[in-house]
């Protein structure tokens, strides 16, 4: 990888810390009512430099990365941090239900950044969420989509969405084909 790759880069970086700040700007209100008041999320953009510069990192890996046969650091190796208002870094040291949690509010946050920015409302697909959320995040969560076209999978249907919505069409799997339920 040479230094032409830099600019692609550095406009990939700017992009995606643009991103966090607008999804921040959204997410904390979003996951504190998720969580029924119990705490906020911040994310964070952690770049596989640190402090060095494309070029500099280039340089300084480019023996290893031939060694390695794959470039070592870059906008590929970037990672995102949940941080909880009281420190906690949820991918490090959550609970699996945090986890899930804040990746939920990563999902409502970006249907309302898409919202926003282009004036358009995503399909969302939920697979099989409900059965680890409580029932208060249940109903949190099914109230934010009940205006957005969203497929459901999940066991126990009757359970989580107890005639809250119209539901178009619902499909059974039985014996590992899709049967129509309606």
């Amino acid at each position: 990888m040479g230094h032409a790759a830099c600019g692609i880069w550095k406009k990939i970086l700017e992009r995606r810390k643009q991103f966090i700040k607008q999804v921040n700007d959204i997410i904390a209100d979003i996951h504190y009512k998720l969580t029924g008041g119990k705490e906020r999320i911040t994310l964070t953009y952690e770049s596989s430099l640190g402090n060095i510069t494309f070029e500099t990192a280039l340089s300084k890996y480019r023996e290893r990365d031939l060694r390695m046969k794959s470039t070592t650091v870059g906008p590929h190796r970037d990672d995102i941090c949940f941080t909880t208002d009281a420190g906690l870094d949820i991918r490090k040291f959550g609970s699996q239900g945090q986890q899930r949690t804040a990746a939920l509010s990563l999902k409502l946050s970006e249907i309302e950044l898409v919202k926003e920015e282009l004036n358009d409302t995503p399909i969302l697909l939920l697979d099989d969420v409900l059965s680890e959320l409580d029932k208060h995040r249940q109903n949190y969560l099914l109230d934010s989509i009940d205006n957005i076209q969203t497929i459901i999978t999940c066991t126990g249907l009757d359970e989580f969405v107890n005639h809250r919505f119209s539901i178009n069409k619902i499909f059974h799997i039985k014996n590992g084909h899709a049967v129509n339920a309606n």
